[in-house]
């Protein structure tokens, strides 16, 4: 553990030194700009090219697709494999239910 707080202790002391060097911490440059222009109105959805409405299409077409299909041959994933136990069968103890005798 100590040597783990050594090593943090270690790397905060040449952060801080790079910065009184650099004089600043540092600046990020994402490049480009905003990929989208700003929406004017607040709480607005973005806009959406064609192809972003597409493609989402195409994609949650395709997952639902598989979804659908897995289901289909295969439902004992989602159903179980084992039948399903006769509930008119199981008795009063199984179920927890005292005697009617019992006050």
């Amino acid at each position: 553990m100590l040597g783990s707080l050594g090593r943090t202790g270690g790397g905060l002391v040449r952060i801080l030194r790079a910065r009184d060097v650099r004089g600043a911490a540092g600046r990020r440059h994402a490049g480009g700009g905003a990929h989208m222009e700003p929406q004017p109105h607040y709480r607005q959805f973005p806009g959406l090219t064609r192809w972003q409405v597409i493609h989402g299409e195409l994609l949650s077409g395709f997952m639902w697709f598989w979804i659908l299909w897995l289901f289909w041959h295969n439902p004992e994933a989602v159903l179980g494999h084992f039948p399903y136990p006769d509930a008119s069968k199981w008795t009063d103890e199984e179920l927890g239910i005292p005697p009617d005798d019992e006050e």
